[in-house]
């Protein structure tokens, strides 16, 4: 599962982990029966409180995306698929508004896509 936290962004770490688990189970990218990593694990590995990874889960869970399980772990529950063009346009537009806020320009904005592409794995 790859997710990435941004500690200097605006976003609170727990929408941003959320959103990003929300987004790879209604992708299909973590099908249905998927286990989630063990909260201690993703909590070392992204360098958070295990509460804020076990608040993560509770409010997935809430929303019928999960089921946990106690030490059987947290796993994949059927959810209907989202578009994934739905997704991108959002993010799209986020950046298209972020840019402009900066003051860069459409050539500008594309060479920083180009760059993130290249680091982001």
């Amino acid at each position: 599962m790859i997710v990435r936290i941004d500690p200097d962004s605006p976003v609170p770490v727990f929408e941003q982990l959320r959103a990003q688990i929300e987004r790879l189970i209604r992708s299909g990218q973590l099908p249905p029966g998927s286990k989630l990593p063990p909260i201690r694990h993703l909590a070392t590995d992204l360098d958070l409180a295990r509460g804020t990874v076990n608040k993560v889960y509770d409010a997935l869970a809430r929303d019928g995306l999960v089921a946990t399980a106690g030490r059987r772990g947290t796993v994949v529950l059927p959810v209907e698929r989202q578009r994934p063009s739905a997704d991108l346009s959002e993010a799209a537009e986020s950046l298209v508004l972020v840019a402009r806020q900066l003051g860069l320009d459409l050539a500008a904005a594309q060479v920083a896509v180009e760059e993130a592409w290249g680091r982001v794995g």
